[in-house]
């Protein structure tokens, strides 16, 4: 086959891979245009998107990547990546759900990360919407429908689930019963459009009853039911045992899910091996920086004499927004040092719905609606004035600049890339970039105080534990008690955070947060390779531009656009 032949069915493979993603609901938003209709999480949906997937990996199979530019061979690989997860979403349907069609996998619907995050992003997306003519009020009334058909095929799922004999642990249970309860009553406030601005319509009060009787008749049942069956004798079949293992086909998938989420051929035995070892070098470093402020007590004991520390707390959301604002500062000036471009997009914080604040530790990175908005860390205000903060500066460093918001910005704005590339989302990548980012910030002064400087190792601790727990709940079969043993003992987080953390892993999202600190360790290793190869002609922005600059990859590819970044250097 001829090179343009080859060349033309890559293309063609490539651009059908990227019109999907190009079509998703909140891809729209991003490009400005009208959503005319919310992805509804279904059966349906997911029978689709493998038959699309099925499709493409055949085609892909038939091309050859070596004889294509490098460029279209990234764009190729990364849809033909895209196109393999896409096939698994029905045969994983009653273990995992990818709500969002990013690769964010879910045991259960009706839980924070997983259809609590989705269910919040839609409706933070149509409290946005512009409701300035006819058309625009019909519009959203379908969003309205497609908001009670979301709330109906998450309770669908969770029923086809007991069937099947899937049925969430009783600790999910529990903190499912209030997330619904939430979510309901933030669906009435911020999707009815009370206090909403409809000069353009010319009766704004006939559009707001309408959206009103499609809350009542639509939402609000929909809620109501899936509230009832979690309250009903869904509860009696609800044990102890937590990890995707326990369910038939659970510890084979589960393999799958650690390739997933690494893009790295690990198993969950050699993760939990890594993680043991890491938290050895992390707690020497604790207390190589206790003796070096001659602090006499162990660990522990300097963690709660830093957050017993007034200097170290704030007691109101706009007292941690302070906190926030500070690392902000303190970070700008090193941009032009360590990048070679700018963001349209600024960037702040804000506190969580109260419908996700009992269920989450810190809260999560919601990036901006399209170019030039503000991308966003909605803190849990409810968790954070009651602890120590002298954490922050390394979670500020991860969920913003340099982490989550100027790589997903920037990716954002970056018109270079081809659908495919600019909607893609690799874990590794993306959690992997925010924790390099955290270590960064540190190599340019952004922990300054020692306490700062212990707070980013509390981090480090605490995200090092996902590696241990993760596997040890989903794969080894530790419980969740031994679980939150670990965490107590080397994570130093409150009671309430060790409970709701260890319930992330094992009965919502998991395998996810094995990305944090692999991926990490892969960037820093890639730089390391790149300054040894490259001696005094080494550029830190090149570096940056290498791994940013393509978009999300695969962390192989990454080391594809390195290997290029050094031979443009040489």
């Amino acid at each position: 086959m001829s090179h343009d032949v080859e060349l033309a069915r890559a293309l063609s493979l490539i651009d059908r891979a990227g019109r999907e993603a190009r079509s998703s609901t909140f891809a729209l938003e991003a490009l400005g245009e009208p959503v005319t209709r919310l992805t509804v999480p279904d059966q349906a949906e997911a029978e689709r998107i493998t038959t699309l997937g099925m499709t493409l990996k055949a085609e892909a199979a038939k091309i050859d990547a070596r004889s294509l530019p490098f460029d279209v061979a990234i764009s190729f690989k990364v849809a033909t990546l895209t196109a393999e997860r896409w096939s698994k979403a029905a045969d994983w349907w009653w273990l995992l759900q990818d709500p969002s069609g990013v690769g964010f996998y879910g045991m259960f619907g009706p839980t924070p990360y997983c259809g609590g995050m989705y269910l919040d992003s839609v409706m933070k997306l149509m409290a946005g919407q512009s409701i300035a003519r006819l058309s625009d009020a019909d519009r959203y009334l379908g969003l309205v429908s497609d908001l009670a058909d979301i709330v109906r095929a998450f309770s669908d799922r969770l029923k086809g689930q007991a069937d099947r004999q899937i049925v969430m642990p009783a600790a999910q249970l529990a903190q499912a019963r209030v997330l619904v309860a939430g979510l309901a009553r933030s669906a009435a406030m911020r999707v009815g459009r009370q206090g909403d601005e409809l000069a353009g319509l010319e009766n704004p009060d006939a559009f707001r009853r309408l959206v009103s009787e499609r809350l009542e008749r639509g939402v609000a049942p929909a809620f109501s039911e899936l509230s009832a069956y979690l309250g009903g004798e869904y509860g009696d079949r609800c044990g102890d045992q937590v990890g995707l293992s326990q369910y038939p086909g659970g510890r084979e998938v589960y393999e799958e899910l650690v390739r997933h989420h690494l893009t790295l051929d690990l198993t969950p035995e050699a993760v939990h091996q890594e993680g043991l070892r890491r938290m050895k070098d992390i707690r020497a470093g604790m207390a190589q920086l206790r003796q070096s402020v001659a602090f006499s007590g162990d660990d522990a004991a300097y963690v709660a004499a830093i957050d017993a520390d007034p200097v170290w707390r704030a007691d109101t959301n706009d007292g941690v927004t302070a906190f926030f604002h500070r690392y902000m500062d303190r970070f700008r000036p090193h941009m032009a040092e360590l990048f070679n471009f700018t963001l349209a997009s600024p960037h702040d914080v804000e506190p969580l719905p109260e419908a996700l604040a009992g269920s989450m530790t810190f809260g999560y990175y919601q990036s901006p609606e399209r170019p030039g908005a503000t991308g966003k860390f909605i803190f849990n205000g409810a968790n954070l004035t009651r602890q120590g903060l002298s954490n922050l500066a390394s979670l500020n460093y991860h969920e913003l600049v340099p982490g989550h918001h100027l790589h997903l910005a920037s990716q954002m704005e970056n018109e270079r890339l081809p659908p495919i590339r600019k909607y893609s989302y690799f874990n590794a990548f993306t959690e992997g970039w925010a924790e390099y980012a955290a270590t960064l910030a540190g190599e340019v002064g952004g922990y300054v105080e020692p306490e700062e400087k212990f707070g980013r190792l509390r981090m480090d601790a605490f995200l090092t534990c996902r590696l241990v727990v993760d596997t040890g709940m989903n794969a080894l079969g530790w419980s969740l008690e031994e679980a939150r043993d670990y965490m107590r003992e080397n994570a130093f987080m409150s009671e309430t955070e060790i409970q709701s953390e260890t319930i992330r892993y094992s009965c919502d999202i998991p395998g996810q947060a094995l990305a944090y600190k692999l991926g990490d360790t892969f960037l820093l290793a890639e730089r390391s390779r790149m300054k040894h190869a490259l001696g005094e002609a080494f550029d830190i922005r090149a570096f940056h531009d290498a791994v940013l600059g393509p978009g999300a990859l695969p962390l192989p590819l990454v080391t594809e656009s390195v290997d290029r970044a050094i031979a443009a250097s040489a």
